[in-house]
């Protein structure tokens, strides 16, 4: 492999890229972090910019539009702002990250959008035409559906326009377009398989949790829209770079689930891996989930320690993050390693608020 410092021939054989300037380099860090999980005082200092966030004014807008369809308050736009802002891709052109911080929360509240069609409206008619725009060259029809749904998918579709219109003038767009679209596909699958889950809980296995639902996080959608904005990004390393990003994207999920399952019981949305595992240990049953029998159901997470069991994985994904430190030369592993390292604290002190 050329130096990094060296101009760099496109992957495919093509034309010449930008030369790359070498990066920072942080000492090792131990693989083991005595000081996981955070204190309180490390908590409380991640999460207190949230509280005190303000939006750009194109994301308060579509905030106030969202308000008029949607059921979730204004803290998560501004929790998943800083949580977007602390995870980007360090490769990413500084004069761009505002903005490309702004179309990721949109991308989340078109997450939150789908979502909420899969596990609370139970409308899997909706959901699945919504399901159709990354094929939808010609406005999708709604007009079977009642007022109410049809102004729900009318602001759904103007907000996915304006999240691909915004990727359009990202400067590696064409690059990425297509990777781009198939991410997107596995983000909407998820909605199918939450939608499969809740009408038949059977289903609740560890295996295709960990398989399917962490890309509700969208990290890998956003770390996509990431290099369509990194120019000097050596695109042999887009690989090698996905696999860290997969590994982030479950550490993503670890946090959000440790920190949601207990509101989702009183929701009965029990596509959490919590509830998979628990269920897989006889830590509660099926009959209790569909009873929403909810001290049972804590009772029986607790009692098998379920949410310990994800934050061991949480430390095992990050050791594999820096192990990959010396294969990935377009930017510091390490730094990403601190912006998830920010992000668990995010979750762990939004407890109750999103």
């Amino acid at each position: 492999m050329q130096a990094i410092g060296e101009v760099l021939g496109d992957a495919r054989g093509g034309e010449r890229g930008v030369a790359i300037h070498p990066l920072p380099r942080r000492p090792d860090p131990p693989l083991q972090d005595d000081a996981f999980p955070p204190s309180p005082e490390r908590i409380q200092r991640e999460i207190a910019p949230v509280l005190s966030k303000q939006l750009s004014p194109e994301l308060e807008s579509w905030a106030r539009e969202y308000e008029k369809v949607g059921r979730r308050n204004t803290y998560l736009w501004k929790w998943a702002r800083q949580g977007v802002e602390v995870t980007m891709l360090p490769c990413v052109d500084p004069a761009r990250r505002d903005e490309l911080c702004d179309t990721k929360v949109l991308g989340v509240m078109l997450d939150v959008l789908l979502d909420d069609v899969a596990d609370h409206m139970g409308d899997g008619e909706l959901l699945e035409r919504l399901l159709l725009l990354p094929f939808a060259y010609v406005p999708l029809d709604f007009s079977g559906f009642s007022p109410e749904k049809q102004a729900y998918a009318a602001f759904t579709c103007r907000l996915w326009q304006e999240i691909i219109g915004r990727a359009r003038r990202y400067p590696v767009y064409e690059e990425h377009a297509e990777l781009l679209r198939y991410d997107y596909l596995q983000l909407f699958n998820v909605m199918r398989y939450s939608q499969l889950l809740n009408k038949n809980l059977a289903l609740l296995n560890l295996v295709e949790h960990d398989l399917y639902l962490p890309h509700n996080m969208h990290m890998m959608v956003s770390s996509t829209l990431d290099l369509m904005c990194s120019p000097a990004f050596d695109r042999r390393e887009i690989g090698r770079v996905r696999e860290v990003v997969w590994n982030a994207q479950c550490m993503g999920r670890i946090g959000n689930l440790t920190t949601t399952w207990q509101r989702e019981v009183g929701e009965e949305d029990f596509t959490s891996g919590v509830f998979a595992r628990a269920l897989a240990h006889n830590d509660v049953t099926i009959e209790q989930l569909l009873a929403g029998d909810r001290a049972e159901i804590e009772a029986g997470v607790r009692r098998g320690a379920h949410e310990e069991y994800f934050l061991r994985r949480w430390q095992e994904h990050r050791c594999f993050l820096i192990s990959r430190r010396p294969a990935i030369r377009s930017f510091d592993v390490l730094d990403l390693v601190a912006g998830l390292e920010r992000l668990i604290c995010l979750h762990l002190g939004s407890r109750g608020y999103k």
